[in-house]
Formats: structure tokens, C-alpha cells, sequence
């Protein structure tokens, strides 16, 4: 498992688990406390609400990837970067700033302007991406998606989520992101339960691994609860899934994320690597299949 570095910020198994909290700039986003479109007033969020109660990274995001609303092209992203990189100047603490975007350009616009790594909720469909990020040598999140631009996450089925991360290869400074969430309207609560119980599985390409599974249906439906009441399920999920080998967490839910985070890293079995011998995390014949493939065995 190789470690990233997110502009200083070392992401890997011999780390403690980040977390990234969120700021979103889009006024259609739906998490309300999470949306500004002032910069002094996102930079007062960003500075009490995220950095402050331990956020390493701040994902800014300039639209959102709900699957019923119109998809922005990159120049309507653009017309909002400017309150995101105004807003990042604005802020007293330190953290990873990322910028959440689909395209390359904006990518590139962003990352010249002082952001410090890419969040791609589409996975590389913009194949330019990856170049723009080794261009600029920032750590870049991919989810897993489909090749198009308007569909991200939509993949079909569990199985289909490792074709979808090697969709145009990786940086050395990749993130890999499972995809969880109601991404299309074919997949299902059941498919998201699947991955986090295979999410083992997903260190098979010897990235480090980014979880977004904050107050997420598959996890409320267990408890029958609604999003105001699902803190504890994904606080619960939070620490099995650091447990089971996630390096980033992104959450709306800063403070008692990270609480959660670091338990599920005290109780993690220790993973000896050394430059011949890799502990991997097997307990399944898909994993074994999948590291002996990213092994050459």
C-alpha cells in the first residue's frame, strides 16, 4: 500500500485517518448548513465548523452530483470557482483544500489558484484529468464512475466498481473512491451494504482508500432513521470502515467523525510491510484474486 502525499499531508496505512469535511458553493446542494455563496462567510465555516473541530482537508464543491438535477458544463463551474478560491484566501487555518469538479480545466484553473489537490466524482472521465494533476503533482480522489461526465457513481454493480477505477490508469498520487451512495437509480441499498461489506477488497490496487458514507441511506435504513438522526449509524460505520482499511473519510459531521475515526484506527490489527513482505487484508477469494493480480503473481 503506497502512501500519498496530499500537499504535506501523508495519506496511508501508517497514518491516522483524515478527514475531509465539506464545503459546498452551489446553492442547489442539499446538506443546508454546509452551503454558502459568501466568501467571508464560508471562510468563518471553514475556519470553526471544519478546520476547527479537526478537518485535515476542506472539499469544496461547486455543484451538486444529485442525479435528478441538470448537470453544470465547466464554464458554469468556472463562473463559481471564483467565490471558492476567494473564500480559501479568506481562511485563518491550515488545511488540504480540494476542489471537487469533473473537469480538467476547471481542475487546472483551480489548482494554478491556489487549491491543493482534485476530488473527481466522475473518475477520470475527463481523461485530460490525470494529466492535469501529475502537471501539478496533487493527490486526486477518483470515485468510481462510468465513462461519462454526467453520470458519475452510476456504476451498476459492485463487480463493476474495480473496471471503473482503472478507467484511464492512475497518478501515483491517486485516492480511490468505492462510490457509495444513491448515484443512479439502478443501484440499490443492498449494493452499497455489499461494498462496505467488501470494502477489504478495495485496497486491491495498493491506493489508499476515501469513504464518503455520512448519514448515507444504506446505513439509516438499519436503524430506521432519518438523516437529522443518523449521527450514530454513520459514526458506527465510520470506525469499521477505518477498521477495514480507509484512509479519508469525508463527512459533514467533523468532530464526531474524527472521534470515531481514530477508535476505528486504535483497534486496527497492525499491517507489517516492509520493502519484500505486504500483510494483505484477505478474507475473501475476490481480495486474494485482486491483490495477486496487482502483485503480478
Amino acid at each position: 500500500m503506497r502512501t500519498v502525499d496530499a500537499a504535506g499531508l501523508p495519506i496511508g496505512d501508517d497514518y491516522p485517518p483524515r478527514i475531509m469535511g465539506v464545503l459546498n458553493v452551489s446553492k442547489e446542494s442539499p446538506y443546508d448548513p454546509s452551503v454558502y455563496d459568501d466568501p467571508e462567510a464560508a471562510a468563518a465555516y471553514v475556519d470553526s465548523e471544519l478546520i476547527g473541530e479537526g478537518a485535515d482537508i476542506v472539499d469544496v464543491g461547486l455543484e451538486s452530483a444529485n442525479k435528478d438535477l441538470d448537470v453544470l458544463s465547466a464554464d458554469q463551474e468556472r463562473e463559481r470557482l471564483q467565490t471558492a478560491i476567494d473564500t480559501i484566501e479568506r481562511v485563518e487555518g491550515e488545511a488540504v483544500f480540494s476542489i471537487e469538479t469533473r473537469y480538467s480545466e476547471v481542475a487546472d484553473e483551480a489548482l494554478a489558484a491556489g487549491f491543493d489537490m482534485v476530488n473527481d466524482i466522475c473518475g477520470f472521465a475527463d481523461p485530460e484529468m490525470p494529466a492535469v494533476c501529475e502537471a501539478h503533482d496533487v493527490a486526486v480522489a477518483k470515485m468510481a464512475s462510468p465513462p461519462d461526465l454526467e453520470r458519475p457513481g452510476a456504476i451498476e454493480s459492485v463487480d463493476d466498481i474495480y473496471d471503473a477505477l482503472s478507467l484511464h490508469g492512475f497518478t501515483d498520487k491517486t485516492i480511490v473512491d468505492p462510490a457509495f451512495g444513491g448515484w443512479s437509480t439502478e443501484k440499490t441499498l443492498a449494493d452499497d451494504r455489499e461494498t462496505f461489506d467488501r470494502l477489504r477488497e478495495f485496497r486491491g490496487y495498493g491506493y489508499p482508500m476515501l469513504v464518503s458514507i455520512n448519514r448515507k441511506n444504506f446505513l439509516r435504513e438499519v436503524a430506521g432513521r432519518d438523516t437529522a438522526g443518523a449521527l450514530p449509524v454513520s459514526l458506527a460505520a465510520t470506525a469499521m470502515a477505518v477498521e477495514r482499511g480507509a484512509h479519508v473519510v469525508r463527512t459533514h459531521d467533523v468532530a464526531e467523525t474524527r472521534d470515531a475515526a481514530l477508535i476505528g484506527h486504535e483497534f486496527t490489527p497492525d499491517r507489517t510491510h516492509t520493502s519484500h513482505i505486504e500483510q494483505l487484508d484477505v478474507t475473501t477469494l475476490p481480495a486474494a484474486m485482486r491483490h495477486a493480480d496487482r502483485l503480478g503473481a
